[in-house]
């Protein structure tokens, strides 16, 4: 455990450590769950500390607060009630790190209640691409009248 430890930067050992101490938390029948599923965790995205020790119902919300307490740019995670390993928590800074080094932030600008999850960082390498091109461009990925998305709530042609 500790040689795979020490392969991280701090960073990364910060993020994944909060993530966890959410998870236990969680398990522990503490609070972190809301109505759209687990809570937000915010990160200093240039040292991996957590801005708080809450969570928060949605990304809009954890960046409204937290950015009133740092001038930090910010990390925001979906707590994940098995924690994260060290890969994951390496990835979602250099995910969000790249992003920021494009100019645009993760879209929780466009955030409602219920897509608020969706919003996080791609998992496969064409849907990171294709979203930090649509960030970046600040156009939307689809036209207004074509149907998207799996879930009734995302689906424009719905009634």
């Amino acid at each position: 455990m500790d040689i795979e430890r020490n392969r991280w930067p701090d960073p990364v050992k910060r993020v994944k450590d909060e993530m966890d101490f959410h998870a236990v938390a969680i398990m522990a029948g503490g609070s972190g769950l809301s109505e759209q599923g687990y809570g937000y965790a915010v990160f200093s995205m240039q040292d991996g500390r957590p801005i708080t020790h809450d969570t928060y119902p949605s990304r809009g919300e954890g960046r409204r607060i937290c950015e009133k307490l740092t001038t930090d740019f910010l990390l925001i995670l979906q707590v994940s009630p098995d924690g994260m390993p060290y890969n994951e928590a390496n990835a979602v800074l250099c995910y969000e790190r790249a992003l920021n080094n494009m100019g645009v932030q993760s879209p929780d600008a466009l955030e409602t209640e219920q897509n608020s999850g969706l919003l996080s960082m791609p998992r496969n390498r064409h849907d990171r691409r294709a979203m930090a091109a649509q960030l970046k461009s600040g156009k939307p990925l689809y036209p207004e009248d074509v149907t998207y998305g799996n879930l009734p709530f995302l689906r424009k042609g719905n009634k």
